[in-house]
């Protein structure tokens, strides 16, 4: 895993939830503090008087110590369950760089080609040149191979598409590639229009990772599964969801699914440092735990 950069930490250091964290910290350790300091005062009524100053000096260090050691924000958090049985983390760090399998979004015609249709920096983007070495060709084979038993549900005109694919399958279609090693899952979510603008919705990101969990529940034989916050910024969902929804989003989903029946054994939930200093990563912690 990359080592993230200190951006998510910073964000999340100025957050008033964190401060307020402290606040609620410090104030805690210092009533411990002062109880048995208050205790010993009443045992030890001659040691207090003489080592009054020093022993309040000490105490709101290590008052202030707890307050910064609780509230300082993780870059990452995890919980593993019983029933499902299955495990979740929330890490910041790059999605390529993580084992076990990736999920990668695409739109319902599976365009490939950069930089007009996709955008180089996107993570399907990302995906072409760091999984596939920029061979377009492959991965178009790769992906063909993947949809030919798939139903099409409309085909564009090559006037009114000049660029790209013509085919459009059903939002939520997943195409499964690479080898049992390493999985790409590819999930429709979006839909790409034919001014080659991307476009999805909530409920469009419900049920594509619905399909998606059930593909990799039959196909990634309980394996490690890696994703990030598909569906933001290009999809033009920026407006509608949050980064920090769209994480309870997959969770929520994820574990719905799971407890039908095993998805896989760790789910990763993957935010890019950028990303992560957009959310507060507490308050994501804190619903990961409440499931």
């Amino acid at each position: 895993m990359s080592r993230p950069s200190g951006r998510a930490v910073l964000a999340n250091l100025r957050r008033g939830s964190t401060l307020a964290h402290f606040g609620r910290s410090f104030l805690t350790g210092l009533g411990l503090i002062a109880g048995i300091c208050g205790l010993g005062t009443g045992l030890f009524p001659d040691l207090a008087e003489e080592f009054g100053t020093p022993v309040l000096a000490a105490s709101l260090a290590i008052a202030l110590g707890y307050g910064a050691w609780t509230a300082w924000p993780r870059l990452s958090f995890d919980r593993s369950f019983e029933l499902p049985a299955t495990r979740v983390s929330v890490v910041v760090g790059d999605l390529f760089s993580q084992d076990g399998h990736l999920v990668v979004g695409m739109s319902d015609t599976f365009d490939t080609e950069l930089p007009v249709l996709i955008h180089p920096g996107s993570v399907q983007g990302q995906f072409l040149t760091r999984e596939f070495a920029g061979d377009t060709a492959r991965l178009d084979a790769e992906i063909a191979s993947a949809l030919a038993s798939r139903t099409i549900v409309a085909s564009e005109r090559r006037e009114d598409k000049p660029l790209g694919k013509l085919d459009r399958y059903p939002m939520g279609t997943v195409v499964v590639l690479g080898s049992e090693r390493r999985r790409y899952y590819g999930v429709a979510y979006s839909r790409m229009r034919n001014d080659y603008v991307c476009e999805s919705s909530v409920s469009h990101l419900w049920n594509a990772l619905m399909d998606l969990w059930s593909a990799v529940r039959n196909t990634a034989h309980l394996g490690t599964v890696s994703i990030t916050t598909v569906g933001l910024g290009l999809a033009r969902l920026s407006g509608r969801i949050t980064q920090a929804d769209m994480v309870r989003l997959i969770i929520i989903t994820y574990l719905t699914s799971s407890r039908e029946s095993v998805v896989a054994s760790h789910l990763r939930i993957v935010l890019a440092p950028g990303t992560a200093a957009q959310v507060d990563l507490r308050r994501l912690g804190d619903f990961l735990r409440a499931q």
